[in-house]
């Protein structure tokens, strides 16, 4: 019979601990029990849009615009895309894009950008750029500090947004 009772002191300290509760607090304070229960997993939140695809997008993006290959940064853009800089009414479609580079063209003789800065997020390359341009007009070059924020679907730009300080491009 001791065995049986041996058996059973075990059994139920075993017990015990699993369901053990935390010692009372002094008084004044909560003595609840600090119990754990188990529960379902929960689902992990979904990202809006794999960054892989997206990275790799980002660097495409760099690399085009870093070796000014307007062809290379031209094929990122989906048909309808829609991109607004400081101060101008947005312009759509590749062929706004076509005149929106002929336009930078006109305005500087000579420009280069180093990203400082490149994130993805969701469907969303955001890209901090340094650039150096040389305005056409006064043949003064410049820093320009401009931050360009791109939306992807399809993996295509489909709306783009510049943020820089327009005086800096004032002859």
């Amino acid at each position: 019979m001791a065995k049986k009772t041996v058996r059973k002191a075990k059994a139920k300290r075993a017990t015990q601990s699993r369901t053990r509760r935390a010692p009372k607090k002094a008084a004044g304070k909560s003595t609840r029990a600090k119990t754990r229960t188990k529960t379902a997993a929960r689902p992990r939140p979904r990202a809006a849009a794999p960054s892989g695809g997206l990275d790799a997008i980002a660097k495409r993006i760099v690399a085009a615009t870093t070796s000014n290959d307007e062809a290379a940064t031209l094929a990122l853009y989906a048909d309808n895309c829609e991109s607004t800089e400081m101060g101008q009414p947005p312009v759509t479609g590749v062929d706004g894009i076509k005149r929106k580079f002929e336009g930078w063209r006109a305005m500087t003789t000579n420009a280069s950008f180093t990203p400082r800065t490149v994130t993805v997020s969701g469907n969303t390359i955001v890209i901090e750029w340094r650039g150096t341009v040389t305005l056409a007009a006064s043949g003064k070059t410049v820093q320009m500090d401009e931050v360009a924020v791109h939306e992807i679907a399809g993996g295509k730009i489909v709306r783009e947004r510049y943020y820089y300080d327009p005086s800096t491009l004032r002859s």
